[in-house]
C-alpha cells in the first residue's frame, strides 16, 4: 500500500514538470501575465507542423540551469496543447539574435531551463510580434 501512494506522488509530483511530447497540437504565445500563471488573452497562435517542430525542439533541448533563480518578469507566456489535450506553460525570456534565451514553467517558478542562441534566433520571428 505505501510503495503505490509512494509511486503514484511520485507520477504526480513528475508530471508537474514533465515536457510535451512530440505530438503538439497548438502553442499559443501572449504577453507576459505573472509568475505561475499563464495570460490566456494569446496574440498569436500555431498549429502548422513547422511551428510545433520548432517550439518541440527549442524545448527539449533546453538545459536546465543550477542554482536558485531570481528572475525579471517574463516578457512572454507560452501555452503548449499535445494532440492528447494535455496543457503545459512556460514563461519566457527571449534573447535577441545571437543570445540565449531562458524558459521556466509556470509551476515550477524555481527552475529554469537555458534556450541556445540558434533556437533564440529561429523563435524571435514565430514569438515578437
Amino acid at each position: 500500500m505505501i510503495v503505490a501512494l509512494v509511486s503514484l506522488l511520485a507520477v504526480v509530483l513528475l508530471g508537474c514538470n514533465e515536457k510535451p511530447d512530440d505530438d503538439l497540437a497548438k502553442v499559443s504565445i501572449s504577453n507576459r501575465a505573472e509568475f505561475g500563471k499563464i495570460n490566456p488573452d494569446f496574440i498569436k497562435k500555431y498549429q502548422d507542423e513547422e511551428s510545433l517542430t520548432l517550439f518541440q525542439q527549442a524545448i527539449a533541448t533546453a538545459v536546465k540551469d543550477e542554482g536558485i533563480v531570481n528572475m525579471a518578469s517574463p516578457e512572454y507566456d507560452v501555452q503548449i496543447v499535445d494532440k492528447a489535450g494535455n496543457k503545459y506553460g512556460y514563461h519566457l525570456w527571449l534573447g535577441d539574435k545571437g543570445q540565449n534565451s531562458s524558459l521556466m514553467h509556470v509551476e515550477d517558478t524555481h527552475t529554469i531551463y537555458t534556450i541556445s542562441e540558434d533556437f533564440t534566433g529561429k523563435l524571435i520571428s514565430l514569438v515578437r510580434p
